[in-house]
């Protein structure tokens, strides 16, 4: 039976969606004949009530808690105490603990977790495979929390370089991503695996998900995730302005994240109409909520492209939803967009075109219905599930 650990930060009870993301391969590993052990550190998300095991046993998997503070998120300084201890529990760890005959799985969450991984292989000889979720310091850069040609960016680039030449593979989750690895890290066999989705959801009846919100008589446009700074809010703000004397439209915006604050605090600001805030959706309503929408709203900023994709289009594909993406560049979103015709593209800034598209659409129910079906189409040819952790079995059972 081989050995695999999967290493992230985030794990159930955890509701971070990377958490989720290993759940799912985590259990589908173990189910198919691995010996699946997952290091984690100790939860500390909102409302949490009690103390989770340090190790137990979920859905046939062995969970190894590792020791890190647990400073509320809100903490800035607070998170990164509790990235930095998680990390030197895990340094131990993988030099001490991960069985010499297994592969390691680890994610970019925290960000030196592969450094880790890497130490531990120097001296136990494991095989390490990394899949890039969010790739640092570039994220870094991207969000102008560190300049490029700061020693601190240079540094951290350095060491994320040579932990990742110590993979024996590298794994990317878009084809900007896998440009961008083999051109700025010299990597020469990027494989590309998109993101997994980690809920099983069908197709929900949209007429009947909003007339139990009242909605019954509105074009439903959601954003639903986080809503941080690779999302800019600008666009949408200006089509919020736009569309005040259009009560047909209604903006709902759920989950959290510093735009998302933004975007709440201007629209309380103004007194605008037509938008609803609220908080993520819980995982056992997700099927519901996503079919609240008639067309769904992704956001990606030029910078962020080579570094990551929102996870959130592939929730939308497998509901059956439209895709509505505000970006000011190409990216593997935009691709399938223009190739599926499952819809539409508004560049950064342009609230305006974006206010008018949805009138548009509001007159035109039958090519909302249209994307819907593409969309489901291309989740189940491309990115389902089965696909996706399929995958993933074949590369961790390479020798």
């Amino acid at each position: 039976m081989p050995n695999l650990t999967i290493i992230n930060q985030q794990y159930p009870p955890e509701v971070a969606a990377t958490g989720q993301i290993f759940r799912v391969m985590a259990e589908h590993m173990q189910a198919r004949g691995f010996q699946v052990t997952v290091a984690t550190g100790t939860p500390y998300y909102p409302g949490m009530q009690s103390k989770a095991p340090r190790r137990e046993v979920m859905g046939g998997v062995t969970v190894r808690r590792l020791w890190n503070t647990t400073f509320p998120k809100k903490s800035f300084l607070g998170k990164l105490v509790n990235l930095l201890t998680f990390e030197i529990s895990l340094l131990f760890y993988c030099i001490f603990s991960v069985p010499r005959d297994a592969t390691v799985l680890v994610a970019t969450a925290p960000p030196m977790a592969v450094l880790c991984a890497a130490a531990g292989r120097f001296f136990r000889r494991y095989r390490v495979v990394m899949t890039v979720q969010d790739l640092y310091p570039d994220v870094l850069a991207a969000s102008g929390m560190s300049r490029r040609g700061a020693l601190s960016y240079r540094v951290l680039k350095a060491l994320m370089r040579s932990s990742m030449a110590a993979c024996r593979q590298v794994v990317a989750i878009s084809t900007d991503m896998r440009r961008h690895l083999t051109k700025a890290y010299g990597l020469k066999d990027v494989k590309l695996i998109p993101n997994l989705f980690p809920e099983t959801i069908q197709m929900a009846d949209s007429a009947e998900a909003k007339r139990a919100r009242g909605w019954a008589d509105k074009l439903v446009v959601q954003y639903s995730g986080n809503f941080g700074v690779a999302h800019e809010c600008e666009t949408l703000l200006a089509a919020v302005r736009s569309l005040q004397g259009e009560p047909g439209i209604l903006f709902q915006i759920a989950g959290a994240g510093k735009n998302y604050d933004r975007l709440r605090e201007a629209c309380e600001r103004e007194n605008l109409a037509g938008i609803v805030f609220e908080d993520y959706a819980p995982l056992g309503e997700l099927e519901r909520h996503l079919g609240t929408a008639d067309i769904s709203v992704v956001i990606l900023g030029a910078a962020f492209r080579d570094v990551l994709l929102p996870s959130k289009y592939y929730g939308i594909l497998a509901s059956g939803r439209g895709v509505l993406l505000i970006s000011g560049c190409e990216s593997d979103i935009r691709r399938d967009i223009e190739a599926e015709g499952m819809g539409l593209c508004v560049e950064s800034g342009e609230g305006e075109k974006l206010a008018e598209a949805l009138r548009d659409l509001m007159r035109a129910p039958g090519r909302l219905t249209e994307m819907g079906m593409r969309a489901r189409s291309l989740y189940e040819r491309r990115y389902a599930q089965e696909i996706i952790l399929g995958a993933y079995e074949a590369l961790l059972r390479e020798r």
